[in-house]
């Protein structure tokens, strides 16, 4: 009964919006990035390569 689990595009919106807040307060407060990876890692719940992805696509927006 295992299975993939599917996640739905206004899951994927919350946690885009979510790990976007993360980066642009870390940036703000002048954190280095691994600790904001940490973040996302603790506080969005994303795996360190997701993490990583969205800190690269994000970064460029708020710099």
């Amino acid at each position: 009964m295992g299975g993939t689990i599917i996640e739905t595009e206004s899951e994927k919106l919350v946690r885009q919006g979510r790990a976007q807040m993360i980066i642009e307060l870390g940036q703000e407060d002048g954190l280095e990035d691994a600790v904001i990876i940490e973040r996302l890692q603790k506080k969005a719940g994303l795996s360190l390569e997701k993490a990583k992805l969205y800190l690269d696509q994000f970064r460029k927006q708020f710099v």
